[in-house]
Formats: structure tokens, sequence, C-alpha cells
């Protein structure tokens, strides 16, 4: 009784550290190489994403503050920071 349990406990602690080791692949696919038109449609999105990126502008320097319009510019009379 004491090996079977023994055997479950060891089970139990074993199977989240397999679950983590790398799968091996025994097919054997390695790198393949790119046809020409492979190539072109992904200099094609390389195209499109710099494009892309050269679309949205810049920031706009300054406050970028969106509860601004909520908080008032001064503090109210009685309170200040550094009460404690």
């Amino acid at each position: 009784m004491k090996k079977t349990v023994l055997a479950l406990v060891i089970a139990a602690v074993a199977m989240p550290a397999l679950a983590q080791a790398p799968s091996l692949n025994l097919a054997g696919e390695g790198r393949k190489v790119k046809t020409d038109q492979e190539v072109k449609q992904e200099q094609e999105r390389e195209a499109g994403y710099k494009s892309g990126l050269a679309k949205i502008p810049d920031a706009k320097p300054g406050k970028n503050d969106p509860w601004g319009g909520v908080r008032g510019t001064s503090t109210p009379a009685g309170q200040s920071k550094s009460s404690k």
C-alpha cells in the first residue's frame, strides 16, 4: 500500500515537470528553403507593415491627462498634501 501511494505521489510531482520539457520532434523537419514567391510575399508584408507604421501620427507634445477636466487645478482651502 505504501509503495502504491509513493508511486502516485511521484507521478503527481513528475507530471508538471514533464509538461514543461521541450517536445522532441522525431520527424526531422528542418528549416524549409523559401521559394521566390514566398520571399516576394514576405517582402510585400514587410512593406505594408512599414507603410502602416509611417501613417501613425506622432504623439502630440504636452500634457496628456485624461482626468484633467475632472480634477481642479488648485487644492481646496484647508487641505494640504503634507497633512498627517
